[in-house]
């Protein structure tokens, strides 16, 4: 059902991008978008964007297996949210795994590494145009009893941005592993102060990809909203951290 849902999406872009003069549906009765009724797509257009869409697929599938064939691992996550397996490549059997743990195993990065026994090892999972981790911050991290210190709601806020930020840039170009990212700009609210040994979740979403050449950055850069609940005993969530970061691509592979 939620493919189906996709695809329609998809083609709707499609159609409203070949023929832009296309009336909006949704506009209210009597304002000007409903009296200025521009001529209808022809009645291929569906059937168009369809082929389109079918070739496309087509092609990035070709794409990730002659990368399979030149020894790169992809998907390594398992997961069924990349793009190779959109494109018809199902992931290999096994244990769905963080971006953390299956691109860099080796990392020793406080807020991330997984290498790091005394970090805080966040585990990245992807869900739709974004990546999701659950994590409880241990209590030697507060900055006064019974609060978090603002410093490492930070790192979290940097580290699951970053990552963010990597396999969008990854996904868009179909390359094996994700490009190096640094953060470049950052904005954190604290709405309520994050308990320690609570269950919280942080969820992140690609707002926007900026190609080469914008203004003051000088190289690709990936803006991504960051959001950190506390998980309450009755299943609700509770917002307490929101935060933006925009993130600069820096080099060819992510470092370990």
């Amino acid at each position: 059902m939620q493919q189906g849902r996709t695809l329609a999406r998809r083609v709707a872009a499609h159609v409203r991008k070949a023929w832009p003069g296309l009336a909006d549906a949704s506009a209210a009765p009597g304002s000007c978008a409903s009296t200025s009724v521009a001529a209808p797509p022809p009645p291929c257009a569906a059937a168009s964007a369809l082929r389109s869409l079918s070739t496309e697929a087509s092609e990035q599938l070709e794409h990730w297996k002659f990368l399979a064939t030149q020894g790169a691992v992809i998907n390594p996550c398992n997961s069924p949210l990349h793009p190779a397996v959109q494109s018809g490549l199902q992931p290999a059997d096994g244990e769905v795994l963080s971006v953390q743990q299956a691109y860099t195993p080796n990392s020793k990065c406080f807020g991330c590494g997984q290498a790091n026994m005394n970090g805080l090892q966040l585990r990245s999972m992807r869900i739709k145009d974004g990546l999701e981790a659950n994590l409880v911050v241990p209590s030697k991290y507060c900055a006064f009893p019974g609060f978090v210190n603002g410093g490492i709601i930070s790192t979290i806020i940097h580290c699951h941005g970053n990552w963010t930020a990597a396999i969008a840039l990854m996904d868009k170009a179909c390359l094996p592993k994700p490009p190096l990212t640094l953060s470049a700009q950052a904005y954190i609210t604290y709405k309520y102060p994050t308990p320690p040994d609570t269950p919280l979740v942080v969820r992140s979403k690609v707002i926007d990809v900026r190609e080469k050449g914008n203004a003051g950055m000088g190289k690709t850069s990936v803006e991504v909203d960051v959001t950190i609940y506390e998980k309450c005993p009755d299943g609700s969530e509770k917002l307490l951290v929101s935060g933006a970061v925009v993130c600069k691509r820096l080099g060819a592979l992510r470092a370990l």
